[in-house]
């Protein structure tokens, strides 16, 4: 259950996904932010709950070219109402995730080209919630397409296409399989207020290996389905605000459980609902 959770922060709590799929700012201009969010789960047996945060900032080089840098982190983890607790080699939160360094190119004609890549070192909380679990963290790369266009004065889309390519863990030389990435935002512009609504879709396309071998029985990982609504509040010229919702589907938030009643494996959805929000300052 514990990998289920904390798969579910990485997709819902954690994520920038590349900042976001619209064009970069002006040169010289940038933008930091940090975030909350409130994850739980519906359906499993088990029941958790996680508070995370977030921080990032982005800073536009020249025109068109952006680097940015953004780090998760795991405040508070809690299972069936009881905090965890760090009893023997369990380990507990706080705890920091990957740190993410990205970069952006955005051309004149609406299309921006996109890399960000995972720093190989992370708290142990996050990797697994047993000491030493951080031990050999891979280096990971996002590559992605960006394309982004306004459909009306108002209405604006932002798409992105991509992959994430997996290092092997050095101790447990685990590999984790290639995965497509597919985004699309909406955002509607109504004053200082600008609701949105987007989807994010990672479909597995290769198996996990061991030791650079295939594992027997290995499939790739499932599908899972991130659906986000929410709005942004512009403050001033320089600060804005954000809350929003995002809803798990998909077979990439099942659990494994086992029933006592017919002494089977059951597999359960549990769909992560993440509420959180922002606040960003601008430069």
């Amino acid at each position: 259950m514990k990998k289920v959770l904390v798969a579910a922060l990485f997709c819902a709590v954690s994520s920038f996904a590349t900042w976001d799929y619209f064009p970069v700012k002006e040169a010289g201009k940038g933008e930091a932010k940090v975030g909350f969010g409130y994850l739980i789960n519906a359906g499993g047996e088990e029941k958790f709950s996680v508070i995370g945060a977030e921080f990032g900032a982005r800073y536009s080089i020249i025109e068109g070219l952006e680097a940015a840098l953004y780090v998760p982190f795991m405040l508070s983890a809690s299972y069936d109402g009881e905090s965890c607790k760090a009893e023997g080699d369990t380990v507990c939160p706080p705890s920091y995730g990957q740190p993410t360094i990205g970069v952006r190119y955005w051309l004149p004609f609406g299309l921006g080209i996109a890399l960000d890549v995972d720093l190989p070192f992370q708290g142990d909380a996050f990797a697994g919630f047993e000491k030493d679990a951080a031990k050999g963290t891979p280096l990971n790369f996002h590559p992605a397409i960006q394309y982004s266009t306004n459909l009306t004065t108002e209405l604006s889309v932002g798409a992105e296409v991509g992959v994430s390519i997996y290092g092997e863990n050095s101790e447990t030389k685990l590999k984790d399989g290639m995965d497509l990435g597919i985004g699309v935002e909406f955002d509607y512009e109504i004053g200082s207020i600008t609701p949105y609504v987007g989807v994010d879709v990672a479909l597995g396309l290769g198996k996990p290996t061991y030791d650079g071998k295939d594992i027997p029985d290995s499939e790739a990982a499932k599908t899972g389905i991130d659906v986000g609504i929410g709005s942004t509040f512009k403050i001033s010229d320089s600060m804005a605000a954000d809350v929003g919702v995002i809803l798990g589907f998909g077979g990439r938030y099942e659990s494994e459980e086992f029933n006592e009643t017919t002494l089977k494996v059951e597999t359960k959805s549990v769909m992560p609902i993440t509420i959180q929000a922002h606040f960003s300052y601008n430069f």
